[in-house]
């Protein structure tokens, strides 16, 4: 039942679910095939005595969320997409949401190669047996990190790639510190757990919005996104492990970090950065975006990491900027 998601206004995901097995758990990934689309008639008798044939998708949204988030946060975005005319493929990566969990206590997100998230997302992408359409990526901080690194593997099958404050390196450096700490840390048996001193704060304490938060300026976007956890409390995730640590500043030191390989990225990009951006490396956001060779980048300047959440002067500039991007 969901009560507090209700009152609130948000929408429910439509469509079904799809599980993948990757490593020997469950992946699961939230397809909802495009409808009807309405049609404008000049004539409307016309229109009243023509049966109106269920439209062709215009193509197939695939939303990649970002660190510890699930399908349903992105229900708003589903349906905004869904109205548009697309089919919409939303994943749950492994060790979060309602997939199969790997670290040593629930709430943790526990990874031990990036590699494991592409092969999920591409065998989820068989099963809905999208193999032969163009794929749009939409993909929001770890998941704008991932949609690059996907849209580079299969060029073949994605058309273009939306990013939504993407995560070109985590914010802690100088990274050859951070990556010979893991070694050490995952040596001494930590590969599976929180770093040291570290703990996952309650759910009361991280809830309420407060004005120097590092997501949102916008109090229901920042609050809304804790309303799925009253009515589905195992949805919540904190806390990386020191594996997932390691293989997120793997990934990024080889791929999105590298201009070469950035470079090689032919696919038109549009990408929305946030001014105040407290959750990932900014500084490398600047440098690797500028490496991309197709690339439209709209700046929000006082926005923070979670644009979609924002105040609605972002949000529909957002919103305008996608079917602008689309439409071409």
């Amino acid at each position: 039942m969901l009560s507090k998601v209700i009152d609130a206004g948000l929408p429910s995901l439509r469509g079904k679910d799809i599980f993948v097995n990757i490593n020997g758990s469950p992946v699961r990934g939230h397809y909802w095939a495009a409808g009807r689309r309405k049609k404008t008639f000049k004539n409307l008798s016309k229109a009243l005595k023509k049966k109106q044939k269920k439209s062709t998708p215009l193509g197939t949204i695939v939303i990649l969320p970002g660190f510890t988030e699930f399908c349903e946060k992105y229900s708003e975005e589903a349906k905004q997409f869904h109205n548009l005319g697309y089919n919409v493929l939303i994943i749950d990566w492994p060790g979060q949401g309602r997939s199969g969990h790997f670290g040593s206590h629930w709430l943790t997100v526990h990874c031990s190669d990036f590699n494991d998230h592409l092969r999920a997302l591409d065998l989820l992408i068989g099963k809905t047996r999208l193999e032969g359409e163009d794929l749009v990526l939409f993909g929001h901080s770890m998941g704008g990190h991932l949609a690059l690194r996907y849209s580079n593997w299969r060029f073949d099958r994605v058309k273009c790639v939306i990013l939504s404050a993407p995560m070109m390196l985590p914010p802690v450096t100088p990274v050859m510190f951070v990556r010979c700490l893991g070694v050490l840390l995952s040596w001494l048996g930590f590969d599976k757990r929180l770093p040291p001193f570290s703990t996952s704060p309650s759910l009361e304490s991280v809830r309420r919005h407060y004005p120097d938060n590092v997501l949102t300026r916008c109090k229901s976007g920042y609050e809304n996104q804790f309303l799925w956890f009253d009515d589905f409390p195992k949805l919540r995730r904190s806390g990386a492990t020191v594996g997932w640590i390691r293989s997120a500043y793997r990934s990024c030191v080889g791929y999105t970090t590298n201009r070469r390989w950035m470079e090689s990225i032919k696919v038109p990009v549009l990408a929305f950065v946030a001014g105040d951006e407290r959750v990932v490396d900014r500084r490398s956001t600047d440098r690797s975006l500028s490496f991309l060779p197709n690339m439209k980048r709209v700046d929000f300047p006082e926005a923070r990491h979670e644009l979609l959440r924002e105040l609605p002067e972002v949000t529909d500039e957002i919103w305008r900027n996608i079917e602008t991007f689309l439409s071409k």
